[in-house]
């Protein structure tokens, strides 16, 4: 088993497109940080603001290294964090099964907890609609290998 991973954060990117690339740009050019602060990146195809790429609608990125603490959430780097390319709620069913792959990954070698999976929401009151879908009930429902087409275009009330 790899190491211990003790929870893992869903967010999103809060625009409609990006990548890995993109978002360590972000992240070091304008918020001055060392590096990105995810652990992965799923990319909703739209990798620039006019360049649709379909095959990468679901593409997993690599991000932060998973040796090093994220910086994503304050106050919860020790958790690992994973970000949907996407506004609030509006990802795609092939980011969402990528999301599922992730979840099933890591709780069979890094031996994540289920209950230990949160919504940004979850963890900070600045960013009340973030990811913008119900991860508790995500988690169960990538867990059960049920569908997840009731979390696809979701838009945040």
């Amino acid at each position: 088993m790899g190491k211990k991973i003790k929870g893992l954060v869903f967010h999103c990117s809060d625009s409609s497109f990006g990548s890995a690339t993109l978002i360590k740009g972000w992240h070091v050019n304008e918020r001055g940080w060392s590096d990105i602060g995810y652990t992965m990146v799923i990319c909703n195809g739209q990798v620039e603001n006019d360049t649709y790429m379909s095959f990468m609608d679901g593409a997993i990125e690599w991000g932060r290294d998973i040796d090093k603490e994220a910086a994503a959430q304050r106050g919860f780097n020790d958790l690992e964090a994973v970000c949907w390319i996407g506004k609030s709620g509006t990802f795609t069913i092939s980011q969402l099964e990528a999301g599922r792959r992730v979840i099933l990954y890591l709780i069979e070698h890094h031996g994540l907890i289920p209950d230990k999976i949160y919504a940004h929401a979850d963890l900070s009151k600045e960013k009340p609609h973030c990811p913008g879908i119900d991860i508790k009930r995500y988690v169960q429902k990538c867990i059960n290998l049920e569908p997840l087409d009731e979390f696809v275009g979701l838009v945040w009330n």
